[in-house]
């Protein structure tokens, strides 16, 4: 998918060196990719007093997750 942005250059160059990527694409691409996961951590984590959540369980898929991202 081809998307026309408008993004600070200081904002894409900390990107860039973040996730070590000379390429702007990929780099903006890991940091949505990031940001949903985040978000969907942070809804999940929400829940918490209003049902049950095996935290190691939790962390241990997290880590999973992470490990699968490389």
């Amino acid at each position: 998918m081809h998307t026309t942005l408008s993004l600070s250059e200081v904002v894409v160059k900390e990107v860039e060196t973040l996730y070590g990527s000379e390429n702007r694409s990929t780099a903006v691409e890991k940091t949505l990719e990031e940001a949903i996961h985040h978000k969907k951590l942070q809804s999940l984590m929400n829940l918490k007093g209003k049902i049950t959540i095996d935290e190691v369980t939790v962390k241990e898929i997290s880590e999973a997750d992470d490990e699968g991202d490389d």
